[in-house]
């Protein structure tokens, strides 16, 4: 039997869904099974989640924030901006061109989905258990444990798919229009499997989304338990709740409140303390060690002391902050190192919209008093200064990189905030505070005002800024989002499911529709011109 990181790098090159490498299936090289026991198998959860949230400059993280956050309305591209990304693309709109961070995140999504379905098929060719010798205890905390992570991988990477690539789910009409994606729910192990897989419709896609994050609710644990789980499955990898909280995004996506309720209603209530919003909004995204933030129900895992890489860094086009930084990026010289090619800050429009710059678009650049008291205004975003060419400028207080930046400027501080070293940092995949959000602008639409004004006061109260003086609306809930999510990939995403018109921010055009195709980005040309089921759809 080959190796495990073998065998990994062997299924690794079946990632595009349209392989055209003959050799490979030759008889001489057919992928063999290295999982000879169930601690063995316990890795093809851990290569799943590594072929998408690996470290570096390309992975399902980084890409899909960047582009996401800068199409939306509250991201502002700096003038003067030179950089080897496609900046002006994203930011404006550019859809109907590739561009490396849709393609990767297309690459990565199918490299997930291919890794998964290997386990899963040696689960499925074995009778629901290749390891008849074990106990029932192992059956059930480990086995179906690890078969459920395989369902929530292989539905998380069709979730990223989706969000990028397929238009906005229509509650009141067809999503049966058009064959888009490739559907893959097996590992293909010849050339004519590999090179024309089934194409989904939209539809075809939510509903396989939402048939793989049931399987994986029923079949996850709700915690990590030492006494009865393998050691590797204590630090980022997914959950019962996990799996809840993607059900909730995919209902909310297709407009089924009554679905996602039920899923926030037990994601909120029901998780028997394990997350709550009784840390500073900090605490999410400082962590470079095994812990986690008492919010954060999933995160991509970088901090492991064997591993010698880190985390994403496409993030640091929107960062203030470089991976580099030290202390949690404190103060400069004290563990600040700032990015020097960022492209992306917190547009003025959106400042305005949450109450946080007074009027920048008249000119008056001054930060309000309920920024000052907001907690994740000092701890996550930073004010600088309009660019200082004096060599001894304060860069935590100035621009310093960029002289054409004339004005005061936001900047997310979200990341590379680790306790010691930027690198390391843990990312927040999914946190609890989106979940009272969501909650709260369904609660409202479906008439339950005090149920709202309840979830928003739980976000509002943990930023210090107390309770909503007035009567919810659902733009409080919107600015709300916007200050506790930005930057975090969510804003597009947001929109599309609220089915809201995605406003112009700082650039000078009208809002378009939340099912507009400028938000839907183009295959790669590659998979389009290597797999025949296109030719024949």
């Amino acid at each position: 039997m080959k190796n495990l990181k073998i065998y990994i790098l062997i299924i690794l090159s079946l990632w595009v869904t349209s392989c055209d490498n003959e050799d490979f299936f030759e008889a001489t090289n057919p992928p063999e099974n290295p999982w000879l026991n169930l601690s063995e198998f316990e890795k093809a959860a851990a290569g799943a989640y590594w072929g998408g949230l690996r470290s570096g400059w390309d992975n399902i993280i980084g890409g899909p924030r960047l582009v996401k956050t800068c199409q939306s309305d509250i991201a502002r591209l700096l003038p003067g901006t030179s950089a080897n990304i496609p900046f002006s693309e994203m930011y404006n709109r550019t859809s109907d061109f590739e561009i490396d961070k849709t393609t990767n995140a297309f690459r990565n999504a199918y490299r997930m989905i291919t890794i998964a379905n290997s386990g899963l098929d040696f689960i499925n060719d074995n009778d629901g258990n290749p390891y008849p010798s074990i106990g029932e205890s192992d059956i059930e905390n480990n086995l179906r444990r690890i078969e459920g992570e395989l369902y929530f991988i292989r539905g998380y990477a069709y979730y990223m798919l989706s969000t990028i690539h397929l238009p906005a789910y229509n509650p009141d009409g067809s999503n049966d229009s058009e064959k888009i994606l490739p559907i893959r729910t097996q590992f293909d192990d010849n050339l004519d499997g590999a090179k024309s897989p089934d194409l989904g419709t939209v539809e075809d896609i939510y509903s396989l989304m939402i048939s793989d994050f049931t399987t994986a609710k029923g079949l996850l644990p709700e915690r990590f338990d030492a006494a009865l789980h393998h050691s590797s499955y204590a630090e980022g990898r997914a959950n019962r709740f996990a799996a809840s909280a993607m059900l909730a995004r995919v209902y909310f996506m297709m407009g089924m409140d009554t679905e996602a309720l039920t899923e926030l209603d037990y994601v909120i209530d029901e998780n028997g303390g394990d997350y709550d919003l009784s840390e500073d909004p900090i605490e999410a995204f400082n962590r470079d060690d095994e812990t986690r933030g008492n919010e954060v129900i999933w995160y991509a895992y970088y901090a492991d002391p064997i591993k010698t890489s880190g985390n994403t860094l496409e993030l640091t086009s929107m960062n203030l902050q470089s991976y580099t930084a030290t202390n949690g990026g404190l103060t400069w010289p004290d563990g600040y190192a700032r990015i020097t090619w960022n492209q992306f800050a917190l547009s003025y429009d959106a400042l305005q919209r949450v109450g946080w710059m007074t009027d920048p678009e008249n000119g008056d650049y001054t930060i309000t008093a309920e920024a000052l008291e907001d907690k994740r205004f000092l701890q996550l975003y930073k004010k600088l200064e309009p660019y200082n060419p004096d060599p001894e400028a304060d860069p935590s207080v100035y621009e310093t990189v960029y002289s054409q930046v004339t004005t005061p400027v936001v900047w997310s501080d979200k990341y590379y905030r680790g306790k010691t070293t930027g690198f390391k940092t843990n990312i927040p995949l999914i946190r609890l505070a989106e979940m009272y959000l969501t909650r709260s602008l369904l609660r409202l639409r479906n008439g339950n005002t005090a149920g709202a004004t309840s979830d928003l006061n739980m976000i509002r109260n943990r930023a210090g800024i107390g309770d909503l003086a007035t009567a919810i609306t659902e733009d409080d809930i919107h600015n709300e989002r916007i200050k506790e999510l930005a930057f975090e990939g969510d804003r597009t995403d947001y929109l599309r499911s609220a089915k809201l018109d995605i406003p112009p921010g700082d650039r000078n055009i009208s809002a378009v529709p939340y099912n507009d195709a400028s938000l839907v980005w183009e295959l790669p040309q590659r998979e389009l011109d290597l797999n025949s089921s296109y030719q024949s759809n």
